[in-house]
């Protein structure tokens, strides 16, 4: 069987506030399999974002701490390489686009020196000309037209589409093996949502990457995953291959993130499902399932002890005690 490329392992986060220390992320674990793509879906506040910062240890210093869990790069806890190891990985073999392209890039340097600097960090051996040709090369391969002329262009002088390539060319430039996409394509116009995912599809395909595709677009999801997790409060609520999740939803958060999504055979002008309720603050979370407030199925003990995280099938799990209460019966 393949060995996982990524495999992360009961990972827990916690952040310091004023008066007193709060866990975000609560035993998350998941597998990222060579040239797969794996989907993290969920509401915002729910721990996306900051699994995937953990992973690559950029989580923000000294508010953040990761109080227990591994993050195993080919076998080997990236949790605990020094930092100077740590740079060899990140950005060559572990690259990552962040979510807002207009603040993950430098506004006061032209997007080809960006780019360049890429290169010039970890193939140092590299001539300048080297350098020029192959940050042209990544950005004629990530479509943006005339890169030549572009080179020199600021960020604020492209679009938003071109700036959201600039930033997947930093990220591909080294050919990773790992691709951390943050909501890459938010806040751009479905045509260039398309695009970006056809790229992301395109290079896939080249290279043999593995893919972490965190959204909150589940026909994005559907389109692009290989497998789904689904993460609630800082726990996982459901994870497996995204065919067998989007058919046959286990746990009724995920129901609820399916029922909510627009459909041809939904009736015109009526109103859209929505999930009555807010995910819980950091301050107050449920001491049982912390879905319970929310859920039209919760019961008694729902909201006494979480429930455990059951395999439903091979490579398929939930939490969630209105599952096992089926297949008890």
């Amino acid at each position: 069987m393949t060995e996982p490329l990524l495999e992360v392992k009961n990972l827990q986060i916690e952040f310091d506030t004023d008066d007193v220390r709060l866990r975000a992320v609560d035993g998350i674990s998941f597998k990222v399999m060579p040239g797969k793509t794996l989907g993290i879906v969920g509401e915002s506040g729910c721990g996306k974002s900051v699994t995937a910062l953990a992973a690559v240890r950029l989580l923000p210093k000294p508010a953040s701490h990761i109080v227990g869990g591994e993050v195993l790069y080919r076998g080997q806890d990236l949790l605990k390489f020094p930092v100077d190891e740590l740079h060899k990985i990140r950005g060559r073999r572990i690259s990552m686009i962040f979510q807002e392209p207009m603040t993950a890039l430098n506004p006061v340097e032209p997007v080809g020196k960006q780019i360049a600097e890429v290169y010039q960090l970890h193939f140092p051996e590299m001539s300048k000309a080297d350098i020029k040709k192959a940050t042209v090369d990544i950005m004629e391969k990530v479509g943006i037209p005339d890169p030549e002329k572009r080179l020199k262009a600021y960020p604020h002088q492209l679009s938003g589409g071109l700036r959201q390539r600039i930033v997947i060319a930093i990220a591909l430039a080294c050919e990773p093996d790992i691709l951390i996409a943050d909501e890459p394509t938010t806040a751009l116009d479905v045509t260039i949502q398309a695009q970006i995912l056809d790229l992301l599809r395109t290079m896939q395909a080249k290279n043999g990457m593995s893919i972490i595709f965190i959204t909150h677009d589940l026909g994005v999801v559907a389109q692009l995953c290989d497998d789904v997790m689904v993460l609630y409060a800082g726990r996982v609520s459901e994870q497996g291959p995204v065919k067998d999740i989007f058919q046959n939803p286990s746990h009724p958060y995920t129901k609820g993130l399916l029922e909510s999504i627009p459909r041809l055979t939904t009736e015109p002008k009526s109103k859209l499902k929505t999930i009555q309720g807010m995910v819980p603050s950091l301050h107050h979370m449920p001491k049982g399932c912390r879905f319970e407030n929310r859920c039209p199925y919760a019961v008694d003990k729902c909201r006494v002890a979480p429930p455990d995280f059951s395999e439903v099938s091979a490579g398929r799990w939930v939490r969630c005690y209105e599952w096992q209460k089926v297949v008890a019966s």
